[in-house]
């Protein structure tokens, strides 16, 4: 008869789990997004990298490209080697950006209320609309670009500004079509 002999296994970590591995990527994921807005606050939105020589663009855009697929694989060392490196990147963009004597400037801005009390500010370009600093407050940042799209969208306010040169808009109404299509009643649903 043979007798049991009992070896000794010394424990062994399991390896880590799928999720866990989505979390450590994550939070990295995260923290390069919060320098990102950081730096898009700072200077505006897509401004940063059109300030620096195109070497440093260039540099900057495949360190960018890097990080994305890293993110793609989701596996944590090489998310974490990336992403520290974009953290990196963006430091050093925005030296090159000083060192060259560019200084990120609080954007020219408008503030108004509309009737009701909420507070809009107007800003020339989309890329200042990440440079306010809303100072706790509620409010909605429009650029030009995005008041122009209003504009076309609604010809006859160019129209009569065509027609009556220095015309004041002061209201706008819908068209009765509109109007009726949606005052519908609730009590006309059969559920």
């Amino acid at each position: 008869m043979r007798s049991k002999a009992t070896a000794k296994i010394a424990p062994v970590a399991p390896p880590p789990l799928r999720h866990e591995e989505v979390e450590q990527c994550t939070v990295i994921i995260q923290a390069v997004d919060r320098k990102a807005r950081e730096i898009e606050r700072k200077w505006g939105i897509g401004r940063l990298h059109n300030l620096v020589p195109v070497e440093w663009a260039e540099r900057f855009a495949s360190q960018r490209k890097k990080f994305s697929m890293a993110c793609f694989t989701l596996e944590p060392a090489e998310v974490r080697l990336h992403g520290t490196a974009m953290e990196r990147a963006y430091d050093k963009l925005e030296e090159v950006a000083v060192a060259s004597g560019h200084m990120p400037s609080p954007p020219a801005h408008w503030e108004f209320e509309l009737d009701e009390g909420q507070l809009v500010i107007l800003v020339r370009d989309r890329a200042e609309m990440a440079q306010i600093d809303l100072k706790g407050r509620a409010a909605q940042i429009w650029s030009l670009d995005e008041i122009a799209n209003v504009v076309r969208k609604f010809p006859m306010i160019s129209a009569a500004k065509d027609n009556f040169p220095g015309a004041e808009v002061v209201s706008i109404r819908p068209e009765r079509a509109a109007k009726d299509a949606l005052d519908d009643k609730l009590s006309d649903i059969p559920f």
